[in-house]
This record gives structure tokens, sequence and C-alpha cells, in this order.
């Protein structure tokens, strides 16, 4: 048993469910909460007696590290909601069927064992990063445990995680079931494609009115009204503001002098560098440029460079120091500069380009930085307006008076959800309101306010015939196109199932035809040309010659199937996906086991859950 423990605690899912005692204890274990009872149970397992003040310490527990996780308090109702006291009576009697399996199994953790893992833990390490005695009685103390008690749970954890580690050690996945997952993910498959667009079909007859108050009705859906807002809504708009402030002259200059390259670039050059290890081999290699012998490019490829490698882009006269600044900035004509000594030895440079300096003259750049000046002071205007408007709120002004007063526009519209030309936080007000409700002023996205009144709710309806009877027309005759192009492709898919060429059938159908080269299933799905239905249907099929069509937004599609590529699992990339698949498969199977494990040895030693008691707890926590 001992070597079972053992190997068990060596585990990294072991080592990861040790990290984890100490916080799961602090749910287990039993604390100082009264909730009365006098012993009665929650549960029963086995000869083991689950009591009221248990459960309801264990659950105090649970709520306050739900609590630290969400950051914010969770009520006991939000737990029930979530069916909390539930799942954690099923974990505590679960567990307690399983230390009764472990004592039947005659499993029990040693002295040795429980020495190891309490020294083990991080839990109890000190700065120094050894076992610290006095954060292990700290600890259990906060906790509101004896060593003793922690001690004797601490010694049932790790002998049901000694039943675990064996049921789930003998887990292993369906053979070949991960490698043909893998095979289908990495199969390549490839197609003929003949799309038919809608202008391909026939022009239909005009359909009569009561066919199109047919297909009205039956379509009923699609010709809904959405649901409209009367709104009105102020706004202080920082861009509306901008354009109403005046930016004093000495302010543009001051702005203009103070932006730098923002209008006015330096003088700029691209430029190449090649060092040489020696002032001597460097004046060589310029002597054969001189010559006609070579080239500055035929010096770097003998180097293995490419041109990447010796380019420093564009660059500005303070990008290179001392003689290779002058020497660079000094030339006049394009070509090789040097050898110049330099920080990092003789180089040769290459001049490649000349970008002459370029300057924006004040008046060409003074509406820009109106703008800019404008919008920075718009800000600040927005918020002593926004400030403004929320006292005159406060002291039960209407939205009309307070535009009155201040002299922001005051707009309004019957809106709907996807209303385009309006503030995105006007909209989310005036279906966050209801009718007459006063409203609080929100920030908008553009760093403006808005305060939003809702009049009146139009709700969303069906809209009659006569409203709409353009759009069913339209819709109408779109149906029998493609209802046409369907018939259509019916026929050229019995054609090439029959075996004729994809090219011969899209000739006589006044198809577009497209092969496509081999595809995985998910880039065949995520390819809006190819209707999805047709390309599961051929990625399940047996052979090649295999057709499907389905919907495009073209029109439609026909799909045959050409090609079949089979997987090559030695592919690293398929490999990997293997690797993966292989440990899901396994931990999850382990897992399944398990729990189907549990259940039995519920079912075994006996567990029963008495409700009463249960919701009596509940209601005494309250």
């Amino acid at each position: 048993m001992l070597h079972l423990l053992r190997r068990a605690a060596k585990t990294w899912a072991f080592r990861l469910l040790f990290a984890l005692l100490i916080v799961s204890f602090a749910v287990w274990g039993i604390g100082d909460l009264s909730i009365g009872g006098g012993g009665a149970r929650v549960a029963q397992v086995g000869d083991r007696r689950i009591t009221v003040e248990e459960f309801g310490t264990a659950l105090s527990r649970e709520l306050n590290s739900l609590s630290r996780r969400a950051e914010r308090p969770v009520t006991l109702q939000e737990a029930r909601d979530a069916g909390v006291p539930q799942q954690l009576l099923a974990r505590i009697v679960r567990d307690a069927a399983l230390d009764e399996e472990a004592r039947r199994l005659g499993l029990s953790a040693g002295d040795e064992e429980l020495r190891e893992a309490i020294l083990a833990s991080p839990s109890f390490q000190g700065l120094g990063g050894g076992f610290d005695p006095e954060a292990y009685r700290f600890i259990l103390d906060r906790l509101g445990f004896t060593v003793e008690r922690f001690e004797t749970d601490l010694r049932r954890s790790l002998a049901r995680e000694t039943v675990a580690y064996g049921v789930r050690a003998g887990a292993p996945a369906a053979p070949g079931f991960a490698e043909a997952l893998v095979a289908e993910e990495f199969e390549r498959r490839a197609f003929a494609v003949l799309v038919l667009p809608l202008s391909a079909a026939p022009e239909p007859e005009a359909p009569s009115e009561t066919e199109l108050r047919a297909f009205h009705e039956a379509n009923a859906e699609a010709y809904r009204a959405p649901e409209r807002r009367e709104t009105v809504w102020l706004e202080v708009d920082p861009a509306a503001l901008a354009a109403t402030i005046a930016i004093p002259e000495d302010e543009l200059r001051a702005a203009y002098e103070a932006a730098g390259e923002r209008y006015a670039t330096p003088e700029r050059r691209a430029v190449d560098r090649l060092g040489f290890a020696t002032a001597e081999a460097a004046r060589e290699a310029v002597a054969a440029i001189e010559a006609g012998e070579t080239t500055f490019e035929a010096l770097v490829g003998e180097r293995g460079l490419a041109p990447r490698d010796v380019s420093l882009g564009e660059i500005a006269r303070g990008d290179l120091s001392g003689a290779a600044g002058e020497a660079v900035f000094a030339a006049d004509e394009l070509g090789p500069v040097g050898p110049v000594e330099t920080a990092l030895g003789p180089a040769l440079f290459n001049l490649r380009a000349i970008l002459p300096p370029r300057v924006t003259p004040f008046e060409a750049a003074r509406e820009d930085l109106r703008a800019a000046l404008a919008r920075d002071a718009a800000s600040e205007t927005a918020l002593t307006r926004a400030e403004e408007v929320a006292d005159l709120l406060a002291a039960g002004a209407t939205l009309e008076s307070i535009a009155a007063e201040t002299g922001l526009p005051l707009r309004s519209a019957a809106l709907t959800r996807d209303a385009a030309d309006v503030a995105a936080a006007v909209v989310e007000e005036a279906f966050a309101a209801e009718p007459g409700e006063e409203r609080d002023l929100v920030e908008t996205e553009a760093g403006g306010y808005v305060l939003v009144r809702v009049d009146a709710v139009e709700e969303a309806a069906r809209q009659p015939f006569e409203a709409v009877e353009a759009e069913v027309r339209a819709d109408a005759l779109a149906a029998a196109r493609r209802e046409a192009l369907a018939e259509t492709a019916a026929e050229a898919e019995t054609r090439l199932a029959d075996g004729e060429a994809p090219e011969t059938v899209a000739a006589g159908i006044g198809a577009m035809l497209e092969r496509l080269e081999p595809l995985r299933r998910g880039e065949a799905l995520a390819r809006p040309d190819l209707p999805a239905p047709a390309v599961e249907s051929l990625f399940l099929a047996e052979a090649a010659g295999a057709v499907a069509a389905g919907p495009v937004p073209e029109g439609r599609a026909i799909l045959v199937l050409t090609g079949i590529e089979a997987a090559d699992l030695s592919d690293p990339r398929a490999a990997a996906a293997l690797e993966r698949i292989e440990t899901v498969l396994a931990d999850q199977t382990g897992r399944d086991l398990y729990a189907y494990y549990a259940a039995a040895v519920q079912g075994r030693v006996g567990a029963s859950v008495d409700q009463e008691a249960l919701q009596q707890t509940l209601e005494a926590m309250r």
C-alpha cells in the first residue's frame, strides 16, 4: 500500500491536489458555526453522519470562498439559485463514501506519507523556502483547525486520492480513438465547385397579389417592425463644442513651434552598412568597386547576407554619430561612401536615396493645429457643461428647460436597437429606460454626455401586407429564382453523380467552375462561398465523385469531391495534436470512470440525504 501512496504522491495531479488541499479543508472542516440542530443529520453515509452543524459550517466557508473569487459578497440566495448547497453536499457525501471505501481496502496514510505531504506543501513554507512550523500552526489556527484534526483529515484525503489514482490510472482512452480524431482533423479533400449565380436564373413570372399575400403570411416573422422608442435626449458633444471654440493666434504658433518633426521633417537618407575586419580590407573593397570589379550588393551577397541584413533604413543626421554621420550626409551622389572608422570598426556605407527635408508651412498646418487644441479644450468644456446639466436635473428641471437654459441641442427620434446615426449610449439608455423615467447623465464613448428620456414605446409587431408590399414582391421573386436554381442544380447533381466531367456540366448550365486545392475540414467550413452542409456531407463521403449542393450568398453552389489526402500523423502539427488529444481523452476517461466508481461506492455503502433537514439548515442560515 505504501508504494501506491508514494507513487500517487509523485504525480502532477496529486501535487496540484495538495496545493489546493488547504483551501478545500476550509470548506470541509468543522468550525464554530452554531445553527442549532442538536446533532441532527443532513446525510448518512454508511456509519458516517453528516451533521447539520458540519454541513452549515462547510456551506458558510464555501460562501466565503466564492466571495473571495468573485471579489464581492456572494449571498446565500445567490448560492441557492446556482445549486451550490446541493453540489457541496454531494461532494461531502462522495468523499465520506470514499473514506469508507479506503477503509474497506485497508488504505491509509502512515506517518511518513503524512509528513512528506505536509513538508511538500507550499502553504506551510517560510521565507527561506523550507517548512515553517510557525506558519503551519498559524494557518491552521486561522482556518479553525487543531493540528490533530487537520492531520486526521489529511490522512483521509491522502487515502481517498490513492483510491482515485488507482481508478483513474486504469482508464486509458479507447485504442485508436485519438488517432481517428486527429486523422479526421488533418485529412484534406479537394473539390470542384460549380456556382450558379442568381443572375443566371430565369426571370420568374410576376406573382399575383394572392400569391404575394400568401408569401407574406408564410414568412410573417421576416416582416415584423422592430420595437421603436420615442426618445428625447440632450447631448453634450465634445466634437460640436470644439467647432465653437476659438484658439488665439499666439497659441496656434506656439503649438506649431512645439510640434517638432510633425510639421518639419529633416533630410533623411536611405543607407546600408557593411562592416569589415580591418581598414585595409575596407579600402580594398572600395578600390574594387571603383574599378568596376564588383558592387556593394555583390559584396553583401558574398557574405551570405540579404539586403535587409545590412539596411539601416531611412535615417536622419542624428541617427549616425561622428565620422559616419559626416561622411554619409556630406555625400551628394548615390553609391558607396567610405570606408569610415566607426565604433564597431571600419565600415562601408551605401547611399541608396536622399530624401529632402519636408516642411509644412504654418498656414497649411493652422486648421490641423486649431482642431487639435479645440478638441483638448472641448473635453474640459464638456465636463463643465455636464456638471451644469446635472445640477439643473437635480433641481427638477426637464430636458426641454435644461436645453433652453444651457443652449445645448435637444434631439428626438423614434429609435430602434440598430439605430446607427446616434451615439451608442443614447440607444443603450433608450432601451434601458421605462417611459417617463428620469435617467441619470451618462458618459459616451466619445467623451461626451447624454441625458435621455423615453416618451413612448411602440412594441415590435407584424407589419401589414400593404406596408411592405414592395419588399414582399422582391423577396418572392428572389425566392422564385432560388427555387429555379435549385431545380437546375438538382439536374446538374445527377449528371455529375453519373460521372460527367464538371467542366462539361458547368458549361451546359452556365455555372462558374473553380477547382480548389485540398482543404482541411475546418478550412472548408470557414469559407462563406462553400455551403457548410455540403462540406460536411462530402467530408463523410468514402470516395471521390460524391456530390452535394447548397445555397451560398451568390446563389447556389454544387460541390464535387475530386480527391482525398489522408492525414500524415508524423507531421509535427498532427503529432502535437495527437499528444494533446490523448492527454485530454485519458483525463476525461479517468474522470468519468472515477465518477461512476464513486457512485457505485455510495450505492454499496448506503448514502442518503435528509432533504427536510437540508432545507431547515438553509433557512436557519438566512
